[in-house]
């Protein structure tokens, strides 16, 4: 993957300002406003890491006084997980927002996934027919239909 800026983009929980980092199109991580903590204690919250595409353990989280310093702190974080990532960790995170993208498409169109049918296979909400090991099918006549 090219070198890319991390954005930025508010939630639509509108109970609560939090804001989903990306780096591209993966969503890496989170900055937002803490619920209910003393008003003494730090009010911001952010997290560095997805998944599947990083180890849990690599996953990094804190708090802050205020979106500025938890924006830093995100950032700091960020600098040093970005270069234990290869595409692959990023590939990971899409297949899986694909994957499951398609599966909830999926649902919603009354259609069955193939492991829920007794012969293994389900016509797709595209018209295609679709064996169980249908990730070929997902990952190319879908790609990207979770962005």
């Amino acid at each position: 993957m090219t070198e890319s800026a991390l954005t930025r983009r508010r939630s639509d929980n509108p109970q609560q300002e939090t804001w989903h980092v990306y780096f591209g199109d993966v969503h890496v991580g989170t900055i937002g406003m803490r619920a209910g903590v003393p008003t003494t204690a730090d009010q911001w919250a952010w997290s560095v890491g997805f998944y599947p595409g990083t180890e849990p353990g690599a996953h990094r989280f804190g708090s802050a006084a205020s979106f500025e310093a938890a924006a830093t702190a995100f950032k700091a974080a960020w600098d040093r997980l970005r270069p234990t990532l290869t595409e692959d960790s990023f590939e990971a995170w899409r297949r899986s927002r694909d994957f499951h993208a398609w599966k909830y498409r999926m649902w919603s169109t009354g259609r069955r996934l193939p492991t829920q049918n007794r012969d293994g296979w389900s016509t797709c909400f595209c018209g295609d027919r679709i064996p169980i090991a249908s990730e070929a099918h997902i990952y190319t006549a879908h790609r990207g239909i979770g962005a």
